[in-house]
Parts: C-alpha cells; structure tokens; sequence
C-alpha cells in the first residue's frame, strides 16, 4: 500500500498542473514531517542532533558522531613523535564524540593529561561510561569550560570543522555561505588558538576551510608535509566559494608566536 502511494506521488512529481504539484509537495512535506516526529521520540541520536542545531546553532559544527578507534594514526603519531616522550603535557581533544579518539590518544600518549570534550551532552554521558583512567576528564563543550583545565601544549580537532560535506558534494553546491560561512570556521580556531600554549601544536584535520586563511594564520607553520590528502569532500575559501582543484590542506601546525 505505502509502496503504492509512493509511486504515484513520484509520477505526480513531474505534473504541469500547479494544483497537482502544490497538493504533491505538501503531502511530502506532511509525510516527512511525520516521519521525523515519530524520530524524534524513538531515535536518541537523532533526537540529540536536533536539539543541537535548534539551541546551539552558533555553536555546532559537524553534528554526525561518527568515529572510531585509531581513526588517523599518521597523524597521531607524528604529533607524539613531535613531543618526544614528554610527559607532563596537556591534550585537548576538540569534538572528541563517544570518546573513541581520547582512548587512541591515550596509547599514543600514556602519561599525559587529556580532555576531551563535546558539545553534544548525549555524547559526553556515553565518554563518561568509558574505562578511562583518572588523568582523562570528559566536559561539555564550552569555552570557559575548557580554559579552566588549559592552557594545552596539544588540540585536536579531527573531523569537527566542516558541516555536511556529503551533501554539499552531492548536490555540487559552489557557497556555503547560508549553510557554513568562513566566519564561524575562523571564530572557532582563534578559540582553539587561545587555549594553546607558544610551541603547541593546534591539528586541524578534515576540514572545509583552511587554518592558512584565518587572522591567526601568522601565528603557525605547518608541521612536515601531513595533510588531508585524502579528504573526498569539497574544500572552500574564505569567501565560502568551491576551491576546485585543491592543494591538499595542512592539517598539524605548530604555534611559534603568541
């Protein structure tokens, strides 16, 4: 039956009556609302996300909790080579989700002190259920909330500062300007630079803008040759248009001026 009533209003779609068309795309519109209310009370997740881009819409970058254990081990372990073996440093892991990356960076760095922190409180419960060890603390996202366990010799912002990639690369969208603008990029890494210590390293990575094109960009220079080369999304400048045929972006940079 739903089968049914899905082929007609495909065929319906393609009218020439404006009747026809207005009626088709209200029911859609109906169906989907109904669809996402039902989702709303049965699907945690997604109840969250919503939540998030309705009440902290300025705030919220990618909303899709997706990660996992030693997601970017090149990435990881130039930075731990970086340090040395030092131990009384500071992480902070920017947008760390369930956790998953916090753990990773734990092996990488066994005697350090990392936070991990993210905006979505339903994120943050699932951090806290984690075996983790008592130099590890799990907060919400704020800034204040942050700078009170700073300042950081290490930030990782992994996948965070971009927002819907796959479906800016699928409907070939040239602006993201209504959708993501360079403004709210630059905003969140002049905090992130405020909460690093001179001789950090800040690693922005899987990213839709580039650290390079922000006012604090003087302050950092490129650690090595690690980049996103294999990023598949489409990149922008600082005006919010399509870069095409990027450079592949820096993503582990080292702040040599305050």
């Amino acid at each position: 039956m739903i089968g049914a009533v899905k082929q007609v209003v495909k065929e319906y779609r393609s009218s020439n009556n404006p009747i026809i068309k207005f009626s088709i795309a209200s029911l859609s519109l109906c169906w989907n609302s109904v669809k996402n209310i039902k989702r709303f009370f049965v699907d945690n997740e997604f109840r969250s996300i919503l939540l998030l881009q309705i009440f902290q819409s300025k705030n919220v970058h990618q909303t899709t909790p997706l990660t996992y254990m030693d997601r970017y081990p090149i990435i990881f372990s130039a930075c731990k080579d970086y340090f040395g073996g030092k131990k009384d440093i500071k992480i902070l892991s920017f947008g760390c989700s369930t956790g998953e990356e916090v753990l990773t960076l734990r092996s990488y760095f066994p005697d350090t002190y990392i936070v991990g922190a993210d905006i979505n409180k339903r994120s943050i419960a699932k951090c806290r259920k984690l075996p983790a060890d008592n130099k590890i603390t799990f907060i919400h996202s704020s800034y204040s909330d942050i700078q009170k366990h700073g300042p950081f010799d290490a930030v990782f912002c992994m996948a965070v500062l971009q927002r819907k990639p796959h479906y800016i690369a699928a409907k070939g969208i040239s602006s993201i300007k209504k959708i993501y603008p360079f403004e709210k990029f630059e905003k969140q890494v002049i905090e992130l630079d405020g909460l690093l210590k001179e001789q950090g390293i800040l690693t922005v990575h899987f990213t839709q803008y580039s650290l390079m094109d922000t006012s604090v960009a003087y302050k950092y220079e490129a650690m090595g040759n690690y980049n996103q080369g294999d990023y598949r999304s489409p990149v922008f400048d600082k005006n919010s248009q399509l870069v095409n045929n990027p450079l592949p972006q820096k993503s582990i940079f080292i702040k040599s001026k305050r």
